[in-house]
Order: C-alpha cells, then structure tokens, then sequence
C-alpha cells in the first residue's frame, strides 16, 4: 500500500514537469519506479501514464499541433521504438543508459551555453535521427523524450505549438509502444492498481504544471529545459 501512495506522489512530480517543459515524466519514474518494482513492471506503467499525460495536455492544446512538422519523426520513431523494445527483452543492460544519462548532461550543457548559435532545420535527415534515437530510447528505457525535444523546440517558435506537438508524438509513440508490448507479451498482470494511483497523482501533477507554463516565455522555457535536462541525465547516469 506504501509503494502504490508512494508511486501516486512521484506521478504527480513527473507530470508537474513535463506539462512546464513538455518532457520528464518518464525519466523521473523510470528513475524511481525500478528500485520497488521490477523492470516490466515499471516500463508498462510507465508507458500507459505516459500516454495518458500526453492525452490530458492535450485537450488543453491540441489546436496548436503542428502538423506538417510532426509526421516525419514520427515515422523513423516507430521503427527506432521496435528496435529499442527488442533489445530490452533480448538483452537488458544498464550500460546502455548509463551512456544515455552522460551524453544529456553534455547536450545540455552545450545547449544552455550556446544554444543562440544552433540552428536545427526540419530535414528528412534531422528528423530521421531525432526519430531513430528517440524511439530507441522510448523502447529501451521508456525515456524518448530528449532527443524529440532538442529538435522540436529548435524548430518550433512557439511554445503552446511546442507543447502540443510534442505531447502529440509521444502520444502516438508511447500507444505504439503498448501495442508492440502487448503483442509480445511483456506486460505484466496486477499492475492496475499501481496505475490507478499513478493516474491521481498524474492529473494533480497536469493540473499544476498547466499553470506554472502559461506564465512562461519561450526564452525561459528554453532555459529550463536544458537545466532539468542535465538534472535528468546525471541521475540516469549515476543510479542507471
């Protein structure tokens, strides 16, 4: 009983941020959630509240998707999700994401600094490589947003269209995600109930978080996305 409050309140952290920064959710409780419950567990829970937030932001947002720059990536993103998701079943490894907490802290330290002088344009090749390694990321770790959010805060100007593309893209991934995990077998029965709790402490999170973002600029915004993506790199690197 413990354990399911105790998911509740980390649900409603991880959903607080990603509703200001348009990510975090799955790399807070990817980071919590295996140290009480097993990998399978936590990566199905994590993936079904992580499509449920997509959901509950966007239909505060979802006029402001942007279309035309969302098909693209989401294409090369499920085909990376596939191979991500086969080789977590195959051949689990903490290596793997300890690389991945030490290549977002170096990413966002340079994008704080000098992130005026990067300049991401939305090409085929751009978006195939934000999708591949995103959906790789999505399938092994159930943590696919930073890849997505470098591209898409680069090539979107404007936040609420930010905000509704992204939450649109992991929304389809993370669905995606289920479905391949569901034809595999990989998800495991008597996890209702921690979901449950996790989806109360997720609409508290949304809720909360949906106000601290209007009052955001989009300059502030980008600030604080790199800053919490460093944060959320070394954790990744230091627990794996």
């Amino acid at each position: 009983m413990l354990e399911t409050v105790f998911l509740g309140g980390v649900s409603a952290i991880s959903a607080l941020l990603q509703s200001v920064t348009g990510f975090g959710f799955g790399i807070v409780m990817m980071a919590v959630m295996p140290l009480f419950l097993p990998m399978q567990n936590a990566l199905s829970i994590s993936t079904i509240l992580s499509g449920t937030l997509n959901a509950v932001i966007l239909t505060r947002c979802w006029r402001d998707i942007h279309w035309k720059q969302l098909w693209l990536p989401v294409v090369f993103c499920l085909c990376g999700s596939s191979l991500g998701t086969f080789l977590m079943a195959s051949n689990p490894s903490p290596v793997y994401k300890r690389l991945l907490g030490i290549f977002l802290i170096l990413l966002a330290i340079w994008l704080y600094f000098f992130s005026d002088r990067v300049r991401i344009r939305p090409t085929l090749y751009s978006a195939g490589i934000a999708g591949i390694v995103s959906g790789l990321c999505g399938g092994l770790f159930s943590v696919n947003g930073p890849p997505m959010v470098l591209y898409f805060i680069s090539v979107l100007e404007d936040k609420k269209t930010y905000l509704a593309t992204i939450q649109c893209y992991f929304l389809i991934n993370n669905i995606y995600l289920l479905i391949v995990r569901a034809i595999g077998g990989l998800i495991p029965q008597g996890i209702a109930l921690s979901a449950l709790w996790g989806l109360g402490g997720l609409l508290i999170g949304s809720t909360l978080g949906g106000r601290i973002f209007s009052r955001l600029d989009g300059a502030r915004l980008k600030k604080f996305v790199y800053l919490f993506m460093a944060l959320s790199g070394a954790w990744i690197a230091i627990h794996g």
